[in-house]
């Protein structure tokens, strides 16, 4: 016999109308696995399960929002030093290593320099 998690489906669609997105989520289950989730919300011990799917898809959205803006602004502060080393068209070399020099402070370069 399936597990309760195993019978839940959930089915999401998305449409665009205008400037606003909108997401329809269907989750479907046996009545007969709320007998003791009902008893227990009449009774005023436990919330609502609409109460928690809408703080958990709240929660999923912002978090995936952020995930992208943090990924743009990684890419945003990359594309100076990504281009410099694939312009020389030599991978690994001398001139890598220059430019990994030329990118540190000054006061980084002279330390660097004695080194080599």
């Amino acid at each position: 016999m399936a597990g309760k998690s195993e019978r839940v489906k959930v089915e999401v669609k998305e449409s665009t109308s205008g400037e606003v997105r909108t997401f329809s989520i269907t989750l479907t289950l046996p009545a007969c696995d709320f007998l003791l989730t009902d008893l227990l919300k009449q009774r005023g011990v436990i919330e609502a399960l609409a109460t928690e799917l809408k703080q958990a898809v709240k929660r999923a959205t912002e978090n995936y929002l952020s995930n992208a803006e943090t990924l743009i602004a990684g890419l945003a502060t990359e594309p100076k030093l990504t281009q410099k080393s694939r312009s020389n068209g030599k991978g690994k070399g001398r001139n890598s290593q220059d430019e990994r020099a030329s990118s540190l402070p000054p006061s980084e370069q002279q330390g660097t320099g004695a080194a080599q």
